[in-house]
């Protein structure tokens, strides 16, 4: 798979029968304390704590939040969901390490894990000044429509701004509807990529 940010390089390796995998766009938000809003409370029988939910908890939480047919399914087809916030959490994936004030868990009346948000140091590279990430936000299947994204979005800008952070980033993939949540909070993208396979690759 050949991963790109140049559209024109995008176009014609899609032209000579290369297959999109996935679209995905980096996106940033100003931090500005003064005009961030505090976060309303959560729904009656949710609790929002701190990030403490055991690996295999998270992990099947996390691929309950995505119904079948959403955009990112298949991009998690190959990923040991486990291994993968297993590294995540401990800090030793790329996005590097767990900033616990603003990373949240939600739960419900049976301790159940209903939604959760991490964010990360994420370390400087040449596209990427230092500020912190949000890897991972998703809110179960079963307890979504009722604003808890919106929720966990809100004490993360609001944290992330009082400790003297200037921007907070994340990736969407195009055409995942949390993209619009994330521009109604100020998001804004700041560069794409395409995600193309090629030849004999499936992609599956």
């Amino acid at each position: 798979m050949i991963r790109t940010h140049v559209s024109a390089e995008a176009a014609q390796l899609l032209a000579s029968g290369g297959r999109l995998r996935r679209l995905a766009h980096d996106m940033v938000v100003e931090l500005d304390a003064s005009q961030i809003a505090t976060p309303p409370a959560p729904p009656p029988s949710l609790v929002i704590g701190a990030l403490d939910g055991d690996v295999d908890s998270v992990a099947a939480a996390a691929a309950a939040a995505l119904p079948p047919g959403h955009v990112d399914v298949a991009i998690w087809s190959d990923v040991d969901r486990v291994e993968y916030w297993r590294q995540l959490l401990n800090g030793s994936g790329p996005c590097g390490a767990v900033l616990p004030v603003p990373s949240r868990l939600v739960r419900d009346a049976d301790g159940a894990i209903a939604a959760a948000i991490v964010v990360t140091e994420m370390p400087a590279t040449a596209w990427w000044a230092g500020d912190p990430w949000i890897p991972e936000v998703f809110v179960v299947a079963s307890h979504q429509g009722r604003g808890l994204g919106g929720l966990l979005l809100a004490h993360a800008l609001r944290m992330c701004a009082h400790a003297g952070d200037q921007r907070l980033g994340l990736t969407v993939t195009e055409g995942n509807p949390a993209q619009r949540l994330y521009e109604r909070f100020g998001f804004r993208a700041f560069r794409t990529t395409w995600f193309i396979n090629l030849g004999n690759e499936s992609g599956d």
